[in-house]
């Protein structure tokens, strides 16, 4: 069984490669159907502007999977409880705050999109929240 470590590093790698696929997974057909959904949201708009702000935020996406595997990497090394709150805060502030604002502008896909990638995440980190009770420390060992 892949422990949860390696499963939340998986999950950021799949963040990595996918940023870095999305700007020219666009202009492809698998995106068809997204862009079919984000127009009928956003009528006034063009299908080149959609592309541009979906493509732009696939290094925003890859970034935050970066950021994350090294995060996992940290807290799992010194499993203190504020790793696994920042763990868990990195999950919670993307998971509230582009789910509403996806459904002020109701973009129902993100609701779908970001609650499974929720519960892929955040239902292995908080089985192992008890597991998180080191000390921490600031030295370089």
């Amino acid at each position: 069984m892949i422990s949860v470590e390696r499963w939340l590093k998986l999950i950021a790698v799949i963040h990595i490669i996918g940023g870095v696929i999305l700007p020219f997974m666009v202009f492809t057909p698998l995106a068809t159907s997204y862009f079919e959904h984000l127009l009928n949201a956003f009528p006034d708009s063009d299908i080149e502007s959609l592309r541009f702000l979906v493509g732009v935020f696939g290094p925003t996406v890859a970034s935050w999977g970066l950021l994350f595997y090294c995060a996992v990497g940290k807290a799992f090394q010194s499993k203190t409880p504020r790793d696994w709150w920042l763990l868990f805060a990195a999950v919670m502030v993307w998971l509230v705050f582009d789910t509403t604002f996806s459904l002020f502008f109701n973009i129902t896909t993100h609701l779908y999109i970001n609650g499974l990638v929720a519960i892929i995440i955040l239902l292995p980190l908080l089985k192992l929240k008890a597991h998180f009770q080191g000390k921490g420390s600031n030295d370089a060992s």
